[in-house]
Formats: structure tokens, C-alpha cells, sequence
């Protein structure tokens, strides 16, 4: 289950722990913001959770983990990602921006190769899909977030447009595109 983009505030948060039930979840967007992020990391040990720095923010503060805010989680994205991952070892978080970091078991992945054409709304969307794809292709749930992470950045860097022109619709076409020893 992918869950969290564009929801806003129109659900229910009984309806998100329902439909998580014997399923691995991946978590973006606005849930974040929600107490339910709680619940689902007291229940759930399969999920990956792909915040941007506003949102990781949030959470770590609705955790108690750590109250900043984003430019404090941009001062200290290696740490802050080490102690959620440690806190909760069996959730995969993937800290999306400039080197986004992927946190598995306390071990921290770096992907070096973003660029500015991905720091748009819709991005994420489909990098939180392509991690649930690969997870239901039978990916463990950190190579699922890694092999995705880096698909979704290779495919950023081989669009020949202007990095605005970069739409969610045409990231999915370059991911469509990219072949092995691209």
C-alpha cells in the first residue's frame, strides 16, 4: 500500500491503520502531520516512510524525538535520520532531498545523484509508487527504497528539458527509459 499523497485532511485515521493490515505501507505526504503516524509505528514494522525535511520535521516532533524545525533537520540530516532509524529499526526512512538519505536498521545510504528538476510537487509521488512497486515485486523493503531512490534520480538526470518542465508524468517515462549501465 502507498499511502499519504493528496490526501490532505479528507480521511480518516482509523482507515489508514485498516487498510495497512498484513500489508507493507509506503508513507508520504500528509500523514506526516497526522498522530497517526504514531499508531502505525507502534503496529507496523513493514513500512518505509519517505518524508521531505517539513514533514520529517513534524513527525519527529509528533514521536518526541526531536523538536526543529526543516532548517534544523537540514543541519543535521545524518543524525536525525540515525536516531529515528535506531528508534525504530524496522521501519525504512528515506529523507528525501540534496543526498537523500535512506536509514535501514541504523545503517544510513547516501544517493548522491538528485537534482534540482526533482524538487517539485508530484516528485515524491512517484518515487514513493516506484518503491511500492518494487516491494511488491519482492524487494525487501530497504533495496526496494535504495533501487528506487536511485531510479528516480538517474531518470531526473537523463531528462533533457529544463529542470522546471519536469513533470511527475515525464519522470515516469524517463524511469520507463532507463536501462542497465545508464
Amino acid at each position: 500500500i502507498v499511502a499519504g499523497m493528496g490526501m490532505g485532511e479528507n480521511f480518516i485515521d482509523a482507515e489508514v491503520t485498516d487498510l495497512s493490515e498484513g500489508r507493507p505501507m509506503v508513507i508520504d505526504a500528509d500523514i506526516f502531520y497526522r498522530p497517526v503516524i504514531r499508531e502505525l509505528l507502534k503496529k507496523k514494522k513493514d513500512l518505509v516512510l519517505t518524508p521531505h525535511p517539513k514533514e520529517f520535521a513534524a513527525m519527529l516532533k509528533l514521536l518526541d524525538i526531536a523538536d526543529v524545525d526543516s532548517d534544523g533537520v537540514q543541519v543535521d540530516r545524518f543524525g536525525l535520520a540515525r536516531l529515528f532509524s535506531r528508534k525504530y529499526p524496522e521501519v525504512v526512512l528515506l529523507l528525501k532531498g540534496a543526498n537523500t538519505i535512506i536509514a535501514c536498521r541504523g545503517n544510513l545510504y547516501v544517493n548522491p545523484h538528485g537534482s534540482a528538476a526533482l524538487a517539485k510537487g508530484g516528485s515524491g509521488d512517484v518515487l514513493a509508487g516506484l518503491i511500492g512497486a518494487l516491494i511488491a515485486q519482492g524487494y525487501s523493503l530497504c533495496d526496494a527504497a535504495v533501487s528506487a531512490s536511485l531510479a528516480h534520480a538517474l531518470a531526473g538526470k537523463n531528462f533533457r528539458g529544463n529542470d522546471y518542465a519536469l513533470t511527475p508524468t515525464a519522470l515516469i517515462d524517463e524511469v520507463g527509459q532507463l536501462r542497465i549501465g545508464n
